[in-house]
């Protein structure tokens, strides 16, 4: 791509450090083009503008090294220039844009939700915080899939990033410290160095409160709310950092283990299994027998659905950890029921996690049946999350008896599992190469 040769449409944003037109190449493809301008009302120093240019810079270049479906990406960048500048796909919308017109998405606030947490589990993973996290800075993105289109949302905007053990810079005593917006963290409003992946929890809360919220909030301040959500927003946004979620893949798992509200047991007795597994207390053999013999005999039933959507990660290693023969029953169940399910995009992530609990602590066969359910769900619901998370299980890292034991299920399925693995490489851009070679050879087998 020649940046020299984009051409103009419109100014689509502008911050202190940069601006974003909407360019047009000459085929008539449209993108973002982020161009470094100072836009303080106070002159800055000839160091302080070399500062703030190396921010600019080294934000291009970490962005362009970050491939993940929910981190929007540079696609194009040219920092030799004066100023610098860097190419991004154009998006449909923003957060901020589309719950000012609808506060719940069309009751679809969840997938927005979930779409964030992937992203930041991304960012946090390589122990980078985005310290600036607001609807403004989420995008909306458009793609096809087989079914049609889809949107999703991707984490944008990284001028405020900061990388663990980096140093910050002078800027952090000349200004650049947060002002006290609806979103940051207030230990972020302080010193930018005292960022963490708690300071995105907290705006993560705060952007959950908008769709969810009761009650009005203020800035930097612990949310104190009322409703089915009361607990995840304050244990998002308390004041002490120490005291939040410790990672945002506990906040995904506390989201799903309110099921979804709309679905309740029909009958007394699935509510009564519903609720052994929402208590805080450790189950006895006794107890978790009652739970495997109501789900063996009442699949297929809403009342399975909302037990289902009750079992979390915790009981999953409780379980797994105190009765093995237990988890089996559940984990072959367990994956038989996602393995064909339909759900929501939103709840696809969170299901993954349970799959790869019961893979983590279970028998072989188990662990097997979970890896296809996760294929096939992430594949028949273009979930990225769920299907980048089964190349890096089903990768050649695998354990060898595990990858023998998944090529039989490949060869079974035959025709199903080469479909899978083709729309697997279409959608996250990968190659069956990286999986197991046990796995690489049974498909060059199979898949003619």
């Amino acid at each position: 791509m020649d940046i020299g040769a984009l051409r103009r449409v419109q100014n689509i944003g502008r911050g202190g450090f940069g601006v974003v037109d909407e360019v047009v190449d000459e085929t008539g493809n449209h993108y973002a083009l982020k161009t470094f301008v100072i836009n303080q009302p106070v002159p800055l120093s000839p160091a302080m503008e070399a500062n703030v240019r190396r921010r600019f810079e080294r934000e291009a270049r970490i962005q362009s090294g970050i491939e993940h479906k929910n981190i929007v990406p540079v696609l194009e960048k040219d920092l030799a220039s004066d100023p610098p500048r860097f190419v991004m796909p154009l998006a449909e919308s923003s957060l901020a844009r589309d719950v000012a017109a609808d506060r719940t998405l069309g009751g679809n606030f969840m997938q927005a939700i979930m779409d964030i947490i992937s992203g930041l589990e991304e960012l946090h993973s390589l122990r980078i915080y985005h310290r600036d996290l607001k609807p403004l800075n989420v995008l909306r993105f458009r793609e096809q899939t087989n079914g049609g289109e889809s949107s999703y949302y991707a984490i944008g905007d990284f001028g405020l990033m900061s990388l663990k053990e980096t140093e910050v810079t002078v800027l952090t005593h000349l200004g650049m410290a947060m002002g006290r917006d609806m979103y940051t963290a207030p230990e972020v409003t302080q010193d930018l160095r005292g960022a963490s992946p708690q300071s995105d929890i907290f705006s993560l809360g705060c952007i959950l409160h908008d769709f969810v919220g009761q009650r009005p909030r203020s800035a930097c301040s612990e949310i104190r709310d009322e409703g089915e959500f009361a607990g995840i927003l304050l244990n998002c946004t308390r004041t002490d950092p120490k005291r939040r979620f410790p990672n945002v893949g506990a906040v995904r798992e506390a989201l799903l283990s309110l099921g979804d509200i709309t679905i309740q047991a029909s009958t007394h007795e699935g509510s009564t299994i519903a609720a052994m597994l929402d208590s805080e207390e450790n189950l006895d053999e006794k107890e978790w027998s009652i739970i495997v013999n109501f789900l063996e005999d009442n699949q297929d039933s809403l009342d399975e659905r909302a037990v289902w959507k009750k079992l979390g990660t915790r009981r999953i290693d409780e379980v797994a950890a105190q009765y093995p023969q237990m988890a089996w029953r559940l984990g072959t169940m367990y994956a038989a029921w996602v393995r064909d399910g339909t759900f929501n995009f939103e709840d696809c992530d969170g299901i993954s996690v349970r799959l790869e609990h019961f893979i983590k602590s279970s028998s072989l066969d188990v662990q097997s049946e979970c890896l296809m359910a996760m294929l096939y769900m992430g594949t028949s619901h273009n979930r990225y999350y769920v299907e980048r998370k089964f190349m890096n299980l089903a990768g050649q890292l695998m354990p060898e008896e595990l990858a023998r034991r998944v090529a039989v299920e490949f060869r079974a399925d035959d025709d199903r599992v080469c479909s899978a693995v083709r729309h697997l490489e279409r959608s996250i851009s990968t190659s069956r190469s990286l999986l197991h070679p046990q796995l690489v050879q049974t498909l060059n087998h199979i898949c003619k």
